[in-house]
């Protein structure tokens, strides 16, 4: 009888848990640097953060989950911003897996991230096919 691999054994509806994001003056930095992000005087006049600032923690998410993951490749994803995220805020990242298939021989995995400010309103929302690899 063999085991069940991690893919085979993730079922429908798994939290990812949630993870908190402080947006200060440093995490907004890094991020612009890793995007190569060209428009700095409109944050700095705006004192919101880049769109998409909050996105590398979703696959952080997912390998916290599956110790076993060797790589995550992202195949598909849709991102829904819905708000600003202002400088010197928190957010609040909710994450679940909402299906997987396997299609030509590979296993995807579809996740749904939900970030919310210290409001509680919904600032962003995602949705992304990776490949699952053990």
């Amino acid at each position: 009888m063999s085991a069940k691999s991690d893919f085979e054994a993730i079922p429908i509806g798994l939290d990812l848990g949630t993870v908190e994001v402080a947006l200060d003056e440093d995490t907004v930095n890094d991020s612009l640097r890793l995007v190569q992000w060209e428009a700095r005087e409109l944050l700095d006049k705006l004192h919101i953060a880049p769109p998409g600032v909050t996105i590398v923690q979703h696959p952080r998410m997912r390998f916290a989950k599956f110790p076993n993951l060797r790589a995550a490749i992202w195949a598909k994803s849709e991102h829904e911003f819905l708000k600003p995220m202002k400088i010197g805020s928190k957010v609040f990242i909710r994450g679940k897996i909402v299906d997987k298939y396997v299609k030509r021989g590979r296993n995807y995995v579809v996740s749904e991230f939900e970030t919310v400010d210290e409001t509680g309103e919904v600032v962003l929302r995602s949705r992304e096919t990776g490949i699952h690899l053990e």
